[in-house]
């Protein structure tokens, strides 16, 4: 082998062992692929009973009743995200000294209020063998009871450690049986009631005032019979109420008309039933919901807010009151911490844009009731059908949202057009349907805004604007009234994925979060915080594991590959730990480090190749060259 075509022979058998030795990586790995791999995660839940006696807890028929697992889904489309969470349960009961210390705290802050008319939904086929009723809705004399609803948590957050804490990675739920030790609805009080008798009832709630931001309109939610999401627990009075927003039973009258004896062998059997009820709500509600729609991680959000005014022009109050852009930021940059949120606000008149006020105008139902304003509550409400106003929006439809917003989505804009009417009369968007147009209900729940995904639609009525001044249960607040930032947000966070926390159980709608219905803050729970957090974590570590399992079969990315492992084993520990907005920052890092050789400076997978075959040859020739030159000159010496 001493002549130059030996030597380039063995320099290009060199250079073809040395590519099938160091294999380049693919030209399509990518970080962010379809999951290959689930998550299987758990959560530890701690039932904390107060109140309730220790020898009708059955815990291990708890733990039989509990949900002990559960797959998260994305609702719509309706697929699981490949995360699946399982649920370990531990208890305990509140000693006479806790009891007795929480039952002085209450009557420390009770206020009470005497109330004519209040109704109460039920509809029971047989009550007793003395009667049978089947009713709607009837009118009692009520003596009621309230305490403040954050005081209260406040005060059991206080004294946690005195029930042996919170456990790690989980949530607490409270649950309280009060109905001996603070006034409560008695079944005695019902059973004369339901004969007519005179009787005055003596149910307890929570209660708490929330303002709107815009037009300062005062609202006091009175009748909630739970209560949490400031911090990672959750209190339920399965004793308070009953209460016509969640027409349920307070467990002393349920058992009653159920002819249910808690000393009895069933009677235990049912109250753990009873109570299980209430975790499975708070479980697949609160501390591991479902996501509405897919979640999309990206560096920046911008809400851009279009507000088209449809009123009388110089109504009051003026349409720029009515949305506070500095409330709307803060509170979802609260919710998407690791991101920048921006909020950009136009207003202007409906006329100005001619052609969706022409869609508008021609799918507006012709006015019902009397003419008179604010409108009789006997009639169903004015509809502009939102419809066929989002066709001539969406993308799937005429596509017309492009001529209003300009929209990037990806990893790092991510843009939510907001459309908003102010609407003149007590016209709001509606939807129709087959059985009927709309159904009579009161304000609070008439269809102010909706998320589409691609857009938010949102509307007011002139009636909804200046609210305060037509109230008739209370004093009127002239001036005041409802705006638009409360919905803005709510409608915002289903835009990023999250739901109504109210999905499986009614009871979760009292909860301190912007996502429910019956409160009226403009904030996310702590919830809501974790399950978007947990949930960005959760999808970006099965990616990068999915591509850290792709490209641990290369020696040349080995380096780049024990890196990233090791941010993601990090990523794993915090969100052990709960702190998921470091796990998700930590995640990201391991996937940057992948990122540097997925040699996405755009250039083409094949020309990538190329280069490294090139590279890998010339490499081979120069080692060949040296290794024959040295065996040469051997020869000559």
């Amino acid at each position: 082998m001493n002549s130059p075509t030996k030597f380039v022979k063995f320099a290009l058998l060199l250079s073809i062992i040395v590519l099938g030795v160091f294999q380049l990586p693919p030209s399509g790995l990518r970080v962010d692929a379809q999951p290959a791999v689930s998550r299987d995660n758990g959560l530890n839940i701690k039932v904390v009973f107060v109140g309730v006696d220790e020898g009708v807890i059955d815990t291990t028929y708890q733990d039989w009743n509990n949900p002990s697992y559960k797959y998260q889904s994305v609702l719509i489309p309706g697929v699981s995200n490949g995360v699946l969470f399982n649920f370990n349960y531990t208890y305990a009961v509140a000693d006479k000294e806790f009891n007795a210390e929480f039952a002085a705290y209450l009557n420390s802050i009770a206020a009470t209020e005497v109330r004519f008319n209040v109704l109460w939904n039920f509809s029971y086929k047989l009550l007793h063998a003395d009667y049978a009723l089947n009713l709607s809705s009837f009118e009692i004399s009520t003596e009621n009871t309230f305490y403040d609803a954050d005081g209260v948590v406040e005060w059991l957050a206080g004294h946690l450690d005195q029930v042996g804490g919170a456990p790690e990675n989980g949530y607490v739920l409270f649950v309280a049986d009060l109905h001996e030790r603070v006034p409560s609805f008695t079944p005695d009080q019902f059973r004369q009631i339901m004969r007519k008798g005179d009787v005055v009832a003596t149910p307890h709630y929570y209660n708490k005032t929330f303002h709107d931001v815009d037009l300062a309109l005062r609202t006091n939610q009175r009748w909630m019979t739970s209560w949490g999401g400031n911090d990672r627990f959750y209190f339920i009075d399965i004793s308070a109420g009953p209460s016509m927003v969640d027409q349920q039973l307070p467990v002393q009258l349920a058992a009653s008309v159920n002819n249910i004896s808690l000393d009895s062998p069933y009677g235990v059997k049912w109250f753990n039933q009873y109570v299980s009820d209430y975790v499975y709500g708070a479980v697949y509600n609160l501390f591991a919901p479902d996501f509405i729609y897919p979640i999309n991680l990206a560096e920046r959000y911008t809400i851009d807010i279009l507000v088209l005014d449809n009123r009388t022009e110089g109504a009051t109050p003026q349409v720029e009151t009515t949305v506070d852009g500095d409330e709307i930021q803060k509170r979802l940059q609260d919710l998407l911490s690791f991101a920048q949120v921006e909020v950009e606000q136009r207003f202007a008149r409906l006329q100005e844009y001619p052609e969706l006020e022409r869609v508008v105008l021609s799918s507006t139902t012709a006015s019902r009731g009397p003419s008179s304003f604010p409108p009789a509550s006997l009639y169903p409400p004015n509809v502009v059908d939102l419809r066929p106003v989002y066709q001539w929006l969406s993308e799937s439809g005429e596509g017309h949202l492009k001529d209003l917003f300009t929209i990037t989505r990806d990893a790092h804009e991510w843009d939510i057009p907001v459309i908003i009417f102010a609407f003149q009369g007590d016209f709001n968007l509606g939807s129709t349907y087959k059985e009927w147009l709309a159904l009579e209900k009161t304000v609070p729940e008439d269809l102010w805004g909706i998320s589409l995904y691609d857009l938010v639609l949102i509307s007011h009525s002139e009636y909804d604007l200046r609210m305060g001044d037509y109230l008739i249960s209370v004093p009127t607040q002239p001036g005041a009234g409802y705006g638009f930032t409360q919905t803005i947000i709510h409608e915002v966070g289903h835009m990023v994925g999250l739901n109504h926390p109210f999905i499986n159980d009614p009871t979760e709608n009292y909860v301190s979060s912007v996502m429910a219905y019956y409160p009226y803050p403009t904030s996310f729970s702590q919830f809501d915080k974790d399950v978007l957090l947990r949930g960005f974590g959760d999808d970006l570590i099965i990616k990068t594991e999915a591509a850290i399992s792709r490209a641990s079969s290369n020696p040349l990315l080995s380096a780049a590959v024990v890196d990233a492992a090791r941010k993601l084993n990090e990523a794993k520990r915090q969100y052990a730990r709960m702190d998921y907005e470091s796990a998700l920052r930590s995640a990201q890092e391991a996937s940057s480090k992948l990122g540097l050789l997925r040699l996405e400076l755009k250039i083409p997978g094949l020309y990538v190749t190329v280069f490294g075959a090139l590279f890998i040859g010339v490499l081979g020739f120069v080692i060949g060259y040296f290794v024959y030159a040295k065996r040469f000159f051997k020869n000559k010496v």
